[in-house]
Order: structure tokens, then sequence, then C-alpha cells
């Protein structure tokens, strides 16, 4: 506050009482509001009504019978050169995958999940090294190369399940990889099980109502557990030639049995009540 040189001490000092009042009112005025404030909010935290829900649990299950059958079937061979082994186990795949489609595979249902060229070493052991410096180790050699194709076959028809094991083995493929059993399409038994699922935990929840004596609301919250699909059931187990070797056709086959799948569906619904 600026005071004018003509102002007397006694002007001077009731100017000066003035401002600190104005000072001190415009603090308390500040500090009521604050407190004001505070009590508010204590006030609006203490009266929320916390909500009136409960979770449950729901399960269901849906049993379904496999509609498809996969198994692997490779071609291995080897050869002192690359183009050498490329055409025989090309020549072998093609009479593989002509055998495939005259048992009524259809061209979607097979494909390559792997094709390598991999070369082969011959590894040779030196004496042990009793003096310094030791002599160079003698580096392996590529004596030859290994091509490795396997392909992914679908059958829809499990008659002829047994039948396409014993010919793939007959027309060249020596490794054969587990048959396994799943569902083509698992979306619509997974419907069902979420359904049945939805279902039984919607049962809980008016049961708890009844036994808390209060009235069941609407569903506030909803999660379905992972999962859920159909995992693939391995039937036998197959064994593979190696080195490119043929492999043995069994006398006969193992007979096939695809069984039934069991999908599963657990949710956890949130009610509110009143």
């Amino acid at each position: 506050m600026f005071f004018s040189n003509d102002m007397s001490p006694q002007m001077k000092g009731r100017a000066q009482m003035l401002g600190m009042l104005l000072l001190a009112g415009l603090v308390l005025s500040s500090f009521a509001f604050a407190i004001s404030y505070a009590v508010d909010a204590w006030d609006t935290a203490a009266n929320r009504v916390a909500p009136r829900q409960f979770s449950v649990t729901g399960e269901g299950k849906v049993a379904v019978k496999p509609d498809l059958a996969v198994v692997t079937a490779g071609v291995v061979t080897q050869a002192a050169k690359i183009g050498e082994t490329q055409a025989d186990n090309a020549k072998k795949s093609n009479a593989v995958l002509a055998f495939i489609k005259q048992q009524g595979v259809q061209e979607k249902d097979i494909k390559t999940i792997g094709y390598t060229i991999s070369p082969r070493y011959e590894y040779y052991n030196s004496p042990p090294c009793v003096s310094f410096p030791c002599p160079p180790q003698r580096p392996p050699e590529i004596t030859g190369y290994e091509v490795r194709h396997t392909m992914e076959i679908k059958i829809r028809d499990f008659t002829k399940t047994d039948a396409i094991l014993d010919g793939v083995v007959a027309a060249g493929a020596n490794e054969v990889g587990s048959v396994s059993f799943t569902v083509d399409d698992p979306e619509k038994p997974r419907a069902d099980a979420r359904a049945e699922a939805i279902a039984n935990a919607e049962e809980k929840a008016r049961v708890l109502a009844r036994s808390l004596g209060v009235r069941l609301g609407r569903a506030t919250g909803f999660f379905e557990n992972g999962g859920g699909y159909p995992m693939p059931m391995y039937a036998i187990d197959g064994k593979g030639g190696g080195f490119g070797g043929a492999m043995e056709a069994p006398s006969r086959a193992p007979e096939i049995a695809p069984g039934q799948q069991e999908i599963q569906s657990l949710v956890t619904i949130t009610y509110e009540f009143r």
C-alpha cells in the first residue's frame, strides 16, 4: 500500500490498520471456503451407497463327436547330391499325394507343413592334445544331403482312415505321425456350452436371491474363462523309418475310434439385487 508524503502520521496509521483488516478478511474467507468444500466432499463420500451386487459362476458342457481326423505323413530322402535327393523326394511325395487324392481327400485338406534341406556331416575324432601347440582339428565334411517333406492330411470319411494310413506308407512315406481327432467347426458347440453355462449361472443367482431375501436385478458384468475349444484326441503313435529308409507297412492297421469330445464353458456373471 502506498502512502502520500502529505498524509499525517495519524492518517497513515489508520490506512495501515484498514489494509491489515482487509488482508485478514481475505485470508479468513479463503479458509472458510476450503473447510466448506472439504466438509461437502466428506459428506458426499460418507453418504455414497456401495453397489448392491453379487457374482455367481455357471458351467456348461457339450459332448460332440469329432468329424475330422488329422494325420501327418513325411517323406525323408538322402543322397550325395542335393539334386538327387530332391528328385527322389519329389517322386515319392507325388506318389503319396496321388494316393491320398485317390482316396477322395480334397486338395484343400492336404497341405505341406514342412520342407527342409539339410546337409549330412561326417565328423572325425582327433586324438587328444597332450602338448602345445595343438595340431589343427579336422573339420567335419559334408557327405550328402537330406530332404524332408511333411504333409498334413485331413480325413473327413473315417471309414478310409485305416486304408490311408496303410497306403501312404506303401506309396513312399517313411514318417507317419499320430492320428488326432477334432471338430472342424467348434463355434456352434462352444456357443451351446456358453448358453448352458449362462442358464446355470442365472439359476444359481435366483436361488441365492431367494435365500438372501432380496430381489434379483439386472446383470452388470460378464466374464468367460478362456478355452472352450476341444483338444485333439490322439489315437495311435506313428513311427518314422528315418534316414530315408522305407517304413514297413503294418500287416493290419489299428482300429480307429474317434469317440467323443467335451467342450466346456465357465462364465461369471455379476447381478444387482434390491
